[in-house]
């Protein structure tokens, strides 16, 4: 049998608070119990102990327990800082680690912080009041536990503690998150609502009655169920007749048995309808429950219940078959006409030849000339289009003038114009616009000269009609009809003045050299300078210094040139003479 198994059998340990306390060895073996089977044990105190070199492959990860490592710094015997410890049954000597690796390998291992935190100071050996000992704790282990080391400063390998210091402090530290289970039901006392009861622990709904007993562990209004039936006897109200338990109307008879449980008037539903049989006027038709008009037919299948000599209604209307004339047809029951339509949908009730008004113009359809359309009903002439829009309605051959101008648009040549109506001609002018209205050519005569406008070269001209010549002069004004460069031959000599030379001269119309005397009477016709030549010497008579003398036509030059030098002479002496002075 294992410790952990002696400690719960045989000393009454609770199963979750095992601690384990060992000095030097007992150090060693704490640690090793932990490394086999640290699930069982709530924490262990290792003073002067240590655990074993590679502490990852020699110790085995079995639980996340409490760990307290106890150590003086002065221990001659297992070294605060590690050392060898010689086997004398294999003769050798074994590595073991101080006590801070001891305690680093076991806060790595729960997943606490790597350095540790000095949280405190405690006087645990003699003499007292001197804190000797430093209390450092590897805190927020992930795995929930506690990891922390003692270290007693100058403290040797057997210390001397103080009266019930040691046991005192390090079991309620190993202890830590233990809570007690008094009555060994395996609930702690803190959740055991029945501390001294090992069968309860729970009581949910806080009766005082534990859940494991309480019939009803949810409701705190109920605790026995007598006759087994699932209602509690304090609510039960037939706690003896496992049937019954409600009496919903107070009537004496259980719901369960009684057809109508909520009504204190009735007990039993014959045809099951939900309506007693004391109030039941058809107890055994369970589609029945009245006949309010005493008719023998149940209001339900009666389509008339208020009406005594009315049961069926097959179409629906309301109006009883007895009396409805259209009994198949939910929209009609009356038909005053007689016209075999009824009246809500005869627009004319009164009216038997009428009965219907599809353009609802208020003229019936078999009298209407155009049933469908609300603007017309009659059409005198015949010809399809109604009078209201008919411009000529006792005329069959029109029923519409455009322009308005009486005419009608079927024989208005101009339906859209107002001011015609006729085109005789059918030159696409009226005739009343039209200058020419039998002359499908002609039209308009803007210069009112009796030739429309088309023919007339001139029509802007009243005197003139023909343009032969087309140079924009009328025939009748134009000297020259056929030529079309000139209009006007002011000397009659038969050549027009744009081409003459010589305009207001009938004999000449040609003046060669331009000197104004016409060729026909120049006897140097391509001299500008010469015209006539009166003694027939052949020089001009301009230039001929014996014009009337045919054999000579110069003078002498010897006379004028030596005038000329002796002017000269006499203009030099007075320059000459002005100089000197």
């Amino acid at each position: 049998m294992g410790l952990v198994d002696m400690a719960i059998e045989n000393y009454g340990a609770d199963p979750e608070g095992v601690v384990f306390v060992g000095h030097s060895n007992g150090g060693f073996m704490s640690h090793r119990l932990v490394c086999e089977q640290g699930d069982r044990i709530r924490g262990i105190v290792s003073l002067a102990g240590s655990t074993f070199d590679e502490f990852d492959d020699s110790c085995a990860d079995t639980g996340s327990p409490n760990i307290l490592q106890v150590h003086g710094t002065f221990d001659w015997v297992i070294f605060y800082d590690g050392g060898y410890d010689h086997d004398y049954f294999d003769g050798e000597d074994n590595y073991y680690p101080g006590a801070e690796i001891t305690v680093e390998s076991w806060a790595n291992r729960s997943g606490c912080d790597i350095g540790y935190t000095q949280t405190g100071h405690l006087d645990l050996v003699v003499p007292s009041g001197t804190n000797d000992t430093d209390t450092l704790e590897h805190l927020n282990c992930s795995d929930g536990n506690r990891v922390a080391l003692w270290r007693i400063n100058q403290g040797s390998h057997a210390p001397v503690f103080r009266d019930g210091q040691f046991p005192n402090t390090t079991v309620p530290w190993a202890l830590s998150g233990f809570i007690r289970d008094s009555d060994g039901d395996g609930v702690r006392d803190d959740l055991d609502q029945f501390l001294y009861n090992p069968n309860e622990w729970d009581d949910t709904d806080s009766d005082g009655v534990g859940d494991n007993s309480d019939a009803f562990p949810g409701d705190p209004s109920e605790w026995s169920d007598s006759d087994g039936d699932n209602h509690g006897d304090n609510s039960d109200e037939f706690p003896e007749n496992p049937n019954e338990w409600d009496d919903s109307d107070g009537d004496g008879v259980g719901d369960n048995s009684d057809d109508l449980p909520d009504d204190p008037t009735e007990t039993t539903d014959t045809d099951g309808d939900g309506v007693g049989d004391n109030s039941d006027d058809l107890p055994n038709d369970s589609t029945e429950t009245t006949d309010t008009d005493g008719d023998g037919v149940g209001d339900n299948s009666d389509d008339l219940p208020n009406d005594s000599t009315e049961t069926t209604d097959t179409d629906g209307d309301g109006v009883g078959d007895n009396s409805d004339e259209f009994p198949e047809n939910p929209n009609e029951w009356d038909d005053w006409d007689g016209d075999g339509f009824g009246d809500n949908s005869d627009a004319f009730p009164r009216t038997p030849g009428e009965w219907e008004d599809t353009d609802g113009d208020g003229v019936g359809d078999n009298s209407d000339a155009f049933p469908e359309d609300p603007s017309e009903w009659d059409d005198s002439d015949g010809d399809g289009v109604g009078n209201n829009f008919d411009a000529f309605p006792d005329d069959g051959g029109e029923n519409s003038d455009y322009d308005n101008d009486s005419h009608g648009d079927n024989s208005d040549a101009f339906p859209g114009n107002p001011n015609e109506w006729e085109d005789t001609d059918g030159d696409g002018v009226g005739d009343n616009s039209d200058a020419f209205p039998e002359d499908p050519n002609e039209w308009e005569d803007t210069d009112g000269d009796g030739v429309g406008d088309n023919l007339d070269d001139l029509p802007n001209d009243p005197t003139e009609t023909t343009d032969t010549d087309g140079d924009g002069v009328g025939d009748n004004s134009d000297d020259l009809p056929n030529d079309p460069t000139e209009t006007t031959d002011t000397d009659g000599d038969g050549v027009g003045d744009n081409s003459d030379d010589l305009p207001n001269d009938p004999t000449e119309t040609t003046d060669t050299d331009g000197d104004g005397v016409g060729d026909n009477s120049d006897a140097f016709p391509e001299d500008p300078n010469e015209w006539d030549d009166s003694d027939g010497d052949g020089v001009g008579d301009g230039s001929d210094a014996f014009p009337e003398d045919p054999s000579k036509s110069e003078r002498s030059v010897l006379i004028p040139t030596l005038s000329m030098i002796v002017g000269l002479v006499i203009i030099v002496s007075i320059v000459n003479w002005a100089r000197t002075k």
